[in-house]
């Protein structure tokens, strides 16, 4: 009987997620399960104790003026998200599979439609199987995955995916982590991939790996924190990136300094062109009330005339798409593809109350793309707040993103617009 309970409201809350009475029987039948630390006791308990959760969301995306192209406009509006299945541990072992899909609200004709969030797109996501003892776990499969310059982006609609394997032993502060990459599916697809977000390059690629460790300690109400890591993205480029961070916890408003460095170089083909990049960085973080948090960062690229973009970074799964840890990025466009020189940042957030966060950022790109072009002294304005959702409302938000890029290179500015409702379960 438990099994053909959940059974129905597992399909209630595939079909209906925005039903609490889906969502309150599904974890009704789950709070039964017992555990021990292996997992579940009995092979029927793998799938009747298996938890459902999902992200939906509809988003509104509009650019004027895009990437100072002058009256270049685009509007689009569409709906989907991920839903996915896991099931109960078993002697450590967990299967997972999501569902993913895009549709689109009255789009306009394809000029004047985001390809991002344009496409439809209807197909499986994760697809994987991990196994976890202690502090350590081993994924392998379609998943997401999260190290520096290899992330799920995922503020539009579906989530960017890798089919690798990815392991992990220790917590969030203290590791080691190792991660093999063959595909990635982006934003605007729903297959997974043997290319690259240079879409400009045709050839196929053996993916990527990555080898990374974190080590943090205190003393005396001070907690210092690293982290380095070296990739290698094949016939792209090879990348070493290390982050330090130490706090005064026990000092008025906690101040964080942080500092990061970043180094790219040729590898094979160099398929993006030759790469010899060097990135230096900065951060300080302040926290003057809980509520009320304020960052500054600075990074500088600095130019190397004969390789890809004056000395900027070659990222394969991050290009236009994040500055992934850059101190110092517009949340409009990426660091790494704008060139070379200083970059600059500074974001203030304020957590009002429990449903309602807003904030602002600036940046000012002092960089330059080629060796005899300009600098694009491209500044960025923005606003954003989040609005969450309680009571029977809970997981719901809207989220909005609003703001301008400027440079005195164009006669135009660059505006956009990103307005999303979420329901997170």
């Amino acid at each position: 009987m438990q099994l053909k309970a959940l059974s129905v409201a597992c399909l209630a809350a595939l079909f209906f997620p925005f039903t609490p009475v889906a969502l309150a029987a599904t974890q009704s039948n789950i709070s039964d399960c017992q555990y021990d630390a292996s997992g579940v006791n009995s092979f029927t308990d793998i799938f009747t104790c298996g938890t459902v959760s999902g992200s939906l969301r509809t988003l509104y995306y509009s650019t004027h003026n895009a990437y100072f192209s002058k009256g270049f406009n685009q509007d689009t509006v569409s709906y989907g998200g991920s839903i996915k299945y896991e099931t109960a541990p078993f002697y450590g072992f967990r299967a997972g599979v999501s569902g993913i899909f895009l549709r689109g609200i009255d789009h306009p004709d394809e000029a004047h439609t985001i390809g991002d969030i344009g496409d439809n797109q209807t197909n499986v996501g994760e697809a994987y199987l991990s196994w976890q003892w202690d502090d350590f776990k081993i994924t392998a499969g379609d998943q997401r995955i999260n190290i520096p310059f290899v992330g799920d982006y995922d503020w539009r609609i579906t989530p960017i995916l890798f089919r690798g394997v990815d392991a992990n032993y220790g917590d969030s502060t203290n590791y080691l982590h190792a991660t093999k990459v063959w595909r990635y599916k982006p934003w605007g697809d729903d297959q997974f991939l043997n290319t690259t977000a240079y879409t400009d390059v045709d050839e196929r690629t053996n993916g990527m790996w990555a080898l990374g460790g974190g080590r943090g300690t205190q003393w005396d109400g001070k907690k210092l924190t690293g982290q380095l890591w070296y990739q290698e993205y094949a016939d792209y480029t090879r990348l070493v990136y290390g982050e330090s961070h130490l706090q005064w916890q026990d000092t008025l408003f906690q101040p964080d300094l942080g500092v990061q460095f970043i180094r790219g170089t040729s590898l094979g083909k160099a398929l993006a062109g030759e790469v010899n990049s060097t990135s230096y960085g900065t951060q300080l973080a302040l926290t003057f009330t809980p509520d009320l948090s304020w960052k500054l960062g600075y990074d500088h690229i600095a130019a190397s005339g004969n390789s890809w973009g004056n000395g900027s970074l070659v990222t394969p799964y991050a290009h236009n798409t994040s500055s992934g840890p850059y101190f110092a990025q517009p949340f409009f466009t990426s660091t790494q593809d704008l060139g070379s020189g200083n970059a600059y940042m500074t974001n203030l957030n304020y957590v009002m109350n429990e449903n309602l966060s807003l904030g602002t950022r600036y940046s000012f790109m002092d960089l330059k793309p080629s060796p005899s072009s300009a600098s694009i002294n491209q500044s960025e304005y923005l606003v954003y707040f989040t609005w969450s959702f309680s009571g029977v409302l809970k997981g719901l938000s809207l989220t909005d993103f609003a703001g301008v890029q400027t440079s005195p290179l164009y006669d135009s500015h660059f505006w956009q617009n990103r307005l999303s409702l979420q329901y997170d379960f």
